[in-house]
């Protein structure tokens, strides 16, 4: 087991900013899992990914960049408003992202499985369960029907 003694490490006020950013963004997503999943792994780690943050926006003066947080029940937390223009905005265009990929591509995937051949049933069971090439053209479908009508 590796030793618990602590390493300093030196970073420059961008790359504290940019660890402070991708904390953020961690501890966002395994927030939610670790309030909505059963496996109590989830909170274990959502709980040390906001003791990680917290510890990191504590040394947000020695950054010179005090922007970033606020105080609140006397502890120091992201300032809401960086939180909301930068850090949300992030989120928001991953969940869009996320949102219309997964769409097309289960669009897709319905559309193969209702007109696959027999040689494409062949060609999934010879290849762990891979699709062949066709699907992507379905995809392509999908994903040019979204970019000009919507859902």
């Amino acid at each position: 087991m590796p030793s618990l003694k602590e390493i300093p490490i030196k970073f420059t006020k961008v790359q504290y900013r940019d660890l402070v950013m991708l904390a953020a963004l961690g501890n966002s997503v395994m927030g939610i899992l670790g309030d909505v999943m059963e496996d109590k792994e989830y909170k274990k780690t959502s709980n040390r990914f906001e003791e990680l943050e917290s510890y990191l926006l504590e040394l947000a003066e020695q950054f010179d960049s005090l922007d970033l947080v606020e105080p609140f029940m006397g502890k120091t937390v992201m300032d809401q408003d960086y939180y909301e223009g930068e850090v949300r905005k992030f989120i928001e265009e991953y969940e869009n992202y996320v949102f219309w990929h997964d769409l097309e591509v289960r669009m897709g995937k319905r559309d193969f499985e209702r007109t696959k051949t027999k040689e494409e049933e062949e060609y999934m069971e010879k290849e762990d369960g891979w699709y062949p090439e066709r699907v992507h053209k379905l995809y392509e479908k999908y994903r040019q029907e979204f970019e000009a009508h919507g859902i």
